[in-house]
């Protein structure tokens, strides 16, 4: 007990070194050990599920179409759960967000509609109530819902008696049955309703809209669920040759399917985490041997007085000990509060609802404090004790070995490689993100107002149609706007809505025959609110009201003219929708390519249905004023109150924010990289900062020789950084070997840039060495001024 008293007694006689050690294993420890949380949970911890191994996700797919992958149909669900052997159940969800009225302020809630079996599928009992029974699945049975924990806590207060409450949307009255645990899923979904299909719906083979999720047989694994399903599917393209051949089935783990792109970003920023904490971890070691350096006198002191080489090895070992305990408390409650942060900023990452400091997590804690203790204090102590002459360090009372002083070099040159892939790294995606950025999007998004009035699709579609009418007249009457119209999804929405469609006269890519495109419903005002460019034909004429019932007007943009009309004229052409049943569309109009599926996405044929009132209940309304955005939104509250009152108005914002913030994700991951980058940078710099003041300090006695015999201060100045550019050379060198090998790790993060760019590697060496000269700088200018006369009698 006594030698720990004494060495935290030396440790506050060193208070500088003491907390510069502590902060720095602090930070790299906690933030690891929160990130590594992070990492466990979005990817490495099973979903939380009963044997969530059984858990997949199932789709529709076909090698003939340029995209492999579909959203299935909900006939094709009940014969896949009716002729499959490998599945336990199979079902579908599609989303459909809801307005609840029960309460005195109405409330957009993010919702789906599940197919029956949902919930069956996931094998999670709820948390309070119960889920959906068969009855409440069909059509015309009880209108039912579950709801989030999320919501439940929100809305309700964590009301013991929720089930007894009930949800409004609509004016139908649903039953709150049951609300699911925390965990069952993120916040992007916050209430399940059963989609009760209509026998149309069930019986339309070419309806694919729903997301499919499956549980298969214990036993079974994915490649023989995926040959069952194919073989099932086979079969029905001989008995459904016109919507089913060459159709197929894909089935892919469920854990994959919900991290997605997350795990790319999360894998990146924990490498980027790890490399920052190598930094920390040789930056603390160089500090450590320029302490033992410092120290060397007294080290030689204890020696000669008969101190044996492992009671000096333990004593400075029980140094580093306190400091890695000391920082591994910290950096636990760092990572708790870090984790804290990390839930309320990341809320739509996927699984985050699970995020905690669980036992792995603390385990690799323990485990860096110890390598750290390890690393910080005992392969140090034996390096400064080794072979060390006591009277030599009590005359000069220098300790620089030449292989200490190699391990340091070796350090700061690692350091910068390092620091050289981090910088390279942030570069691509700063790069990646201004291009994104500056992606031409087809239309014009300045002053268009967008909003939502809540219908719901069980609403009659006659009376909707009429509402919707009589509020875009209504808009259009208010001064300063120019144009006003809905469309079912937003471009760059993510919304990739598909469809197979016929047209005439022009060559099917499909054995089926038929030719897969995008899908929108718009309005006459929507595409002129939007300004895209009419390039052939007439815009969308007034529809009739109601529900579209085919023959309607169609218009197409420039990519499907490429694909399918081959660049010749497709005005006045009819067009089908495959399957449907539905009479032929005519083309009227060709407009300029948006980018629909996403900013990064290249142009996909896309068809716009002319739609009527009430064809899409819940659109998003776009609106173009001149100026005073402002007072049109006032304007346009206050008309909706007039035309549909009682039905709340939700989502008021400017078309440039929403576009804006489809950039989120790519922004938030070119900052984080470009934070690490710049923390190594300055970790580097310290590194090498230390590293040459050390290098000077100790060679003293030499420079004041050497200037004694008529060096000129330049020229020591020239030597002092030559010796760090060497270093600084070879970690850059190193860098850039690792950033061209780890490249392949940032391409599906990067956009309209080169996975291996040199100019951003020559901007990030550049980067590097002029922050790197600047920090050797320094110090070799304080070797310029030493006196050599001081030097020479100091010896």
């Amino acid at each position: 007990m006594k030698s720990w008293l004494v060495a935290f007694r030396s440790l506050r006689r060193r208070p500088g070194f003491t907390l510069a050690a502590l902060i720095l294993l602090t930070l790299g420890i906690g933030v690891e050990t929160a990130l590594f949380s992070v990492l466990n949970t979005v990817l490495l911890k099973p979903l939380p599920f009963p044997r969530a191994s059984e858990l997949v996700t199932v789709m529709e797919a076909s090698a003939a179409k340029s995209q492999k992958t579909s959203l299935v149909a909900p006939v094709r669900i009940e014969e896949w759960n009716r002729y499959s052997r490998a599945f336990q159940a199979i079902s579908g969800i599609y989303t459909e967000n809801v307005t609840d009225t029960s309460m005195a302020q109405p409330e957009r809630l993010s919702g789906a509609r599940t197919t029956p079996r949902y919930f069956e599928v996931f094998g999670m009992p709820a948390l309070v109530g119960r889920t959906f029974t068969p009855q409440e699945e069909v059509e015309g049975g009880p209108l039912a819902a579950v709801i989030s924990y999320g919501l439940w806590a929100r809305r309700y207060g964590l009301d013991p008696q929720i089930t007894r409450r009930r949800l409004t949307t609509g004016g139908k009255g649903y039953s709150i049955v049951g609300v699911m645990p925390k965990t069952f899923s993120n916040s992007s979904v916050e209430v399940w309703i059963p989609g009760q299909l209509s026998p149309y719906l069930m019986q339309a083979r070419s309806a694919r809209f729903l997301s499919g999720v499956g549980r298969m047989k214990p036993g079974v694994t994915i490649a023989q669920a995926q040959a069952d399903l194919a073989n099932v599917q086979h079969a029905l393209g001989e008995k459904y040759p016109a919507t089913d051949a060459q159709w197929s089935a894909i089935v892919s783990d469920l854990k994959e399917f919900r991290t997605g792109r997350a795990a790319e970003a999360v894998t990146l920023l924990f490498g980027a985490v790890s490399l920052l904490l190598v930094i920390t971890v040789s930056n603390i070691s160089s500090l450590i041997l320029a302490q033992l350096d410092q120290r060397g006198r007294e080290i030689a002191i204890r020696l000669s007085i008969g101190a044996r080489r492992a009671q000096i090895v333990r004593s400075l070992a029980k140094e580093m000990t306190i400091v890695a305990a000391l920082a591994g408390l910290c950096g636990y409650a760092l990572a708790r509060f870090s984790v804290a942060l990390i839930t309320k900023l990341f809320a739509d990452t996927p699984r985050i609802a699970e995020l905690a400091v669980d036992t792995r997590a603390l385990i690799f804690a323990i485990f860096a404090t110890a390598a750290a203790t390890l690393v910080f204090g005992v392969f140090p102590a034996l390096r400064a004790t080794k072979a060390v002459t006591a009277s030599a360090l009590i005359r000069t009372g220098r300790a620089t070995s030449g292989a200490r002083k190699s391990l340091q070099q070796a350090i700061v040159a690692a350091q910068v490689a390092l620091t050289m892939l981090l910088l390279s790294g942030a570069g691509l995606l700063l790069r990646s993100y201004y291009n994104m950025s500056r992606v031409e999007p087809g239309f014009d998004a300045a002053n268009v107002i967008l909003f939502h009035v809540g219908a719901a699709w069980d609403e009659d579609r006659t009376m909707i149609g009429l509402m919707q009418q009589r509020l875009i007249s209504g808009v259009q009457q208010i001064p300063g706007v120019q144009a006003a119209g809905m469309t079912n999804f937003l471009p760059a929405s993510g919304a990739t809505l598909r469809n197979n469609i016929v047209l005439e006269g022009a060559a099917a890519t499909e054995e089926t025959g038929s030719m897969p495109v995008g899908y929108r419903l718009v309005s006459p005002g929507y595409l002129k609110a939007l300004r895209v460019p009419l390039l052939a034909g007439a815009w969308c004429p007034e529809p009739a009201p109601g529900p579209p019932a085919g023959g309607q007007k169609m218009m197409v943009n420039r990519r499907f003219v490429e694909v399918y009309g081959r660049g010749r004229t497709v005005i006045g052409k009819r067009l089908g929708f495959a399957g449907f049943g539905l009479p032929a569309s005519e083309i009227v109009g060709v407009i300029g390519d948006m980018r629909e599926d996403a900013l990064a996405a290249p142009a996909y044929p896309y068809v716009y249905n002319c739609a009527s009132g009430g064809a899409w209940p819940d659109p998003e309304y776009a609106v173009r004023v001149a100026n005073d955005p402002r007072g049109a939104m006032n304007a346009i509250r206050k008309l909706v109150r007039q035309v549909a009152p009682g039905r709340p108005i939700f989502g008021v914002q400017m078309l440039n924010e929403s576009l804006e913030a489809t950039l989120d994700r790519p922004r938030s991951d070119a900052r984080l990289l470009l934070g690490f980058a710049f923390a190594a940078l300055a970790l580097a710099a310290v590194g090498l900062y230390g590293l040459v003041a050390q290098t000077v300090n100790a060679g003293r006695h030499d420079i004041g020789v050497r200037m004694a015999l008529g060096a000129s201060p330049g020229r020591i100045v020239g030597s002092v950084v030559a010796n760090a550019g060497r270093l600084i050379g070879i970690g850059i060198v190193a860098g850039a070997v690792l950033a061209m090998a780890l490249r392949p790790v940032l391409r599906a993060l990067i956009f309209g840039v080169s996975a291996i760019d040199v100019t951003d590697l020559g901007l990030a060496a550049l980067t590097l060495a002029t922050v790197s000269a600047v920090a050797a700088l320094l110090p070799a200018r304080r070797a310029a001024g030493v006196d050599p006369t001081d030097c020479i009698r100091s010896e």
